[in-house]
């Protein structure tokens, strides 16, 4: 308990009434010191306010013991193999207590089955300790060979539900609301969705104020049409190169709002084929709807954005969104979006191929993005990194949004290269510039790890964005943020017109001459769901001047003269 710096409960606000419910914040003892000792590959240009920030591997001494399987024992070097799984951060039970679900993966056998493997779900008991409950839970038995964990409470009664992405299908599980879920793909639907899928994400896409969910599928691998593929340099065996094989399209499924899904993919105009790794949704052009970011691999990536029709149109290319730093086509996988360079616009943030500058595309306005990772400082860190799991989080709280990427190859083990990467923090120089100062952070950023799916959220409610890391074959990571954050606020939202979840929302807080942003989202990161509270760092700002939520519905909630170091809870004012 010595690590936390403040033990907060929620504070409750009615918008109309601006009624406080409960609350509170007990101010608790310091954080332990940071240990900046060791400075790895090229951080040796981070300045000194940077060596505070400090991140603690604390999964075995809280109990979450889970490592993910890709089957790769099987030998039958697959591209099934190279995915991984991911996790997400949610309070499935509502006690104010974040849990966390893992995907288990699956096995491939040398007589070419594909069998699943169970996924977990970790319960905070107290703070930093997590039981394992997902046999009580009921998350069994899973279906498929699975990779991706998409959360959002998709029939608004306060709990969070569970779409599983995987090879052969798609798989959702409702949350009850006393601790178990039950399993409704077949009476939702969507057993008709056979193909691998990969990304997945929640949104009203059809302002029926329900959510719908948008899923992104990979390629027609199959045993049936798995060829046998050499390393091109070594001519030893490998896992073929995803250009080997076709792509598949995405479909959107729209809820019927009886718990059933149809495909409506032709009904917005969205029915562009690609080999789909990642996908975010938010709202990019301020028109009250969400847009949809796709990041492929191999392929240009996709941006559907809303129209006045009800449809959606994709405008990558015409946006400057679709392709690399060098004009072709980027091998892409975790996406996210947020503003990093402080000009009050959303930007978008992509984890690539080895070989290729993970992607800023800064938004310059005017339906108009520049590819600026060069100019920020990005491509310093040099190529050999293939990105996958990454997230936009303010990791100092000094109010500037930092990034945390996880790394780590696909190539397999017959192939001698590194296959495990250290993985990146991108520390923000006032939205100006960008240094990766990992090896500064603590000792699992100094090691190299398989990594994939990441997922951020506040595990102990100090107002510290802390992250769960997947990796595979190899236990997960759940970094604790030990860093010494000053002034902070924490916003969580819940919709009333709009679904519950507020997926489409954006929250502006105004503290002195600093304005930030903070956008709910469908989908980021890869195969993983980031806890949808949002978190601000305020520097040295004791009071929030201006607070204001605008719901996708398109009405405003203001706040003025909200003091720090709270979390607020506000609820939508209905429509009438």
């Amino acid at each position: 308990m010595g690590h936390l710096a403040r033990l907060c409960r929620w504070i409750w606000m009615l918008p109309a009434s601006g009624m406080i419910l409960f609350g509170g914040c007990t101010p608790g003892p310091a954080p332990s010191k940071p240990d900046v000792r060791g400075v790895a590959d090229g951080d040796r240009s981070a300045n000194a306010s940077t060596l505070a920030i400090r991140f603690v591997d604390v999964a075995a001494q809280s109990g979450i013991s889970w490592t993910p399987r890709n089957g790769e024992e099987g030998a039958q070097y697959v591209i099934l193999e190279t995915f991984g799984t991911g996790c997400a951060i949610e309070d499935y039970d509502r006690d104010d207590q974040l849990d966390v679900f893992f995907g288990g993966g699956g096995q491939i056998t040398a007589r070419q089955e594909i069998l699943p493997l169970p996924i977990g779900l970790y319960r905070q008991t107290s703070p930093w300790k997590f039981a394992a409950v997902e046999a009580f839970a009921g998350l069994t038995p899973i279906r498929h060979y699975h990779h991706g964990q998409f959360t959002a409470d998709i029939d608004d009664d306060g709990f969070v539900d569970l779409l599983i992405t995987g090879w052969g299908g798609l798989q959702l599980f409702h949350n009850q609301g006393d601790g178990t879920f039950v399993d409704l793909t077949e009476s939702s639907g969507l057993t008709s969705d056979t193909m691998w899928s990969a990304a997945a994400g929640w949104a009203d896409l059809n302002n029926d104020q329900i959510l719908d969910l948008f899923v992104g599928h990979y390629v027609d691998w199959s045993f049936k049409n798995n060829p046998t593929c050499l390393h091109t340099l070594r001519g030893q065996r490998d896992v073929c190169d995803p250009a080997r094989f076709n792509g598949l399209p995405c479909i959107v499924y729209l809820s019927n709002g009886d718990g059933t899904y149809r495909d409506g993919s032709i009904e917005l105009g969205i029915h562009e084929v690609g080999k789909t790794l990642g996908v975010v949704i938010a709202d990019l052009n301020d028109d009250d709807r969400p847009d949809i970011y796709v990041s492929n691999d191999t392929l240009p990536n996709q941006l559907y954005e809303s129209q006045p029709s009800g449809q959606y149109r994709e405008v990558a290319i015409k946006y400057g969104v679709a392709l690399g730093e060098v004009g072709s086509p980027d091998g892409s996988m975790g996406v996210d979006i947020g503003d990093l360079d402080g000009n009050g616009k959303p930007d978008l943030w992509v984890a690539n191929f080895e070989n290729q500058s993970f992607a800023f595309y800064r938004n310059l306005g005017h339906q108009t993005f520049s590819h600026a990772s060069r100019a920020y400082g990005f491509t310093a860190v040099g190529s050999e990194a293939v990105g996958f799991g990454t997230v936009i989080l303010d990791a100092d709280g000094d109010g500037f949004p930092d990034i945390f990427c996880s790394n780590g190859h696909v190539l397999t083990p017959t192939v001698s290269i590194e296959r495990r990467q250290l993985p990146y923090l991108f520390h923000n120089e006032n939205g100006k510039r960008f240094k990766n100062i990992a090896g500064q952070t603590g000792e699992y950023l100094r090691q190299r790890h398989l990594g994939r799916g990441v997922a951020s959220g506040d595990l102990d409610n100090n107002g510290t964005p802390d992250l769960v890391v997947t990796h595979t074959n190899e236990p997960v990571a759940v970094l604790r943020n030990e860093t010494d954050i000053p002034n902070w606020l924490a916003v969580q939202l819940v919709g009333r017109s709009s679904p519950r979840s507020a997926i489409g929302a954006r929250v502006t807080v105004t503290s002195g001459q600093r304005q930030q942003i903070g956008l709910i989202k469908g989908g980021g990161s890869y195969l993983s769901t980031s806890n949808r509270t949002l978190l601000f760092g305020l520097g040295g700002h004791k009071t929030i001047d201006a607070l204001e939520v605008h719901w996708p519905t398109g009405r405003t909630t203001t706040l003025k003269d909200v003091r720090a170091n709270q979390r607020l809870r506000l609820i939508e004012d209905p429509l009438p």
